[in-house]
């Protein structure tokens, strides 16, 4: 974005300055509106949304809510976008691959990376040609799970084609708000899926921090137990990344027990910025039983995990700045990351 700062903020942090600019009383959130607005208008920063922005805003089953919200979020960000974190990590684990691991082979540099993850529109957002749309043969219904994905037949994405076309973004704005008098409950449509894979998330988590708290000899290995975590989550990512560059996969575990193993593996996933986000802020909260895990926690992380890096400032809630700021990841990727919105205007002006 050449010269400008990004700025990201938290879903929390955008309902802070609709309250703040509705209620008009001098306060540091509604200073921190007024500049951030006026940073905008005059092109200094931009501002974007990611794809937890998209689903979390969904959430409101109140249609005037959830347009309150949108039109700020919308004359702020002007639908510019984050690229999600799974489209941010594929190119990553590729360099990676190349940088880390030294096979030579990488199609891409730290900078071509990050000119592709701010974009526009939910189609960036999602790293789909169908948006926030996600298509299954099934959408998940008493405890049974959904179907498996599908493909978008050719006819759905002409209509998605002409739907992009339409006049005054009307595509963006209903995929951001949805529609007047609409309770965004459609036949065969799951709006609350990523609520209950952030239950199921939150659950796993727990798990494990039980688990560790009824070993205390396996809790001195979590750092080795989260990262091995992480190789796992990552492994269809790598074995791609390897395939579409020429390497045999087979060959980047091997290198990586030739190097050291546990601790080349967390050298391996540190060296991606995306990846190093999410593997400090778990193995940090594991280790602070004053901080449970919750169901927003899965959208918070998949989010942070490319604005840390990527962003100039990121407004987060407390529980997370202190984390990146215990794994000093602010100072790593030259981040502000603050948990106050009345910090801002200060940083803005800088």
């Amino acid at each position: 974005m050449g010269s400008k700062k990004i700025v990201y903020l938290d879903q929390n942090k955008w309902v802070e300055l609709l309250k703040a600019e509705k209620s008009g009383a001098d306060t540091p959130s509604l200073a921190a509106a007024v500049a951030l607005r006026q940073a905008v208008q005059s092109g200094a920063v931009v501002v974007p949304l990611s794809a937890g922005h998209y689903l979390e805003t969904w959430h409101r089953s109140n249609w005037e809510s959830r347009h309150e919200l949108a039109r700020i979020m919308r004359e702020l960000s002007q639908f510019s976008s984050l690229a999600p974190v799974q489209r941010v990590q594929r190119l990553e684990i590729e360099f990676a691959i190349d940088e880390y691991l030294g096979f030579g082979a990488a199609r891409s540099d730290r900078e071509s990376i990050r000119k592709q993850v701010i974009g526009r529109g939910v189609d960036h957002a999602f790293a789909s040609p169908t948006g926030r749309l996600r298509l299954v043969s099934s959408v998940a219904i008493d405890g049974v799970p959904e179907g498996e994905p599908l493909e978008p037949e050719p006819h759905l994405l002409d209509l998605m084609e002409k739907v992009r076309n339409l006049p005054n973004d009307a595509y963006e704005w209903w995929s951001l708000a949805g529609n007047e008098n609409d309770s965004m409950i459609h036949e065969d449509w799951d709006t609350r899926g990523q609520h209950r894979i952030g239950d199921s998330y939150a659950e796993q988590e727990r798990a494990i921090s039980e688990h560790l708290a009824s070993n205390p000899k396996k809790k001195a290995r979590l750092d080795d137990i989260i990262a091995a975590q992480e190789m796992v989550e990552i492994s269809e990512d790598v074995h791609e990344a390897a395939v579409a560059i020429g390497l045999e996969p087979l060959n980047v575990y091997g290198k990586l027990i030739e190097m050291g193993g546990p601790e080349a593996v967390k050298g391996f996933l540190r060296s991606m910025p995306s990846i190093a986000v999410r593997y400090e802020a778990r193995r940090l909260k594991h280790r602070n039983h004053q901080w449970p895990w919750q169901q927003h926690d899965h959208i918070d992380l998949a989010s942070l995990a490319v604005a840390i890096p990527y962003s100039d400032i990121v407004v987060t809630e407390r529980q997370w700045a202190h984390l990146f700021k215990v794994a000093k990841l602010d100072r790593t990727f030259g981040t502000q990351v603050i948990s106050r919105l009345g910090e801002l205007p200060k940083l803005l002006a800088g």
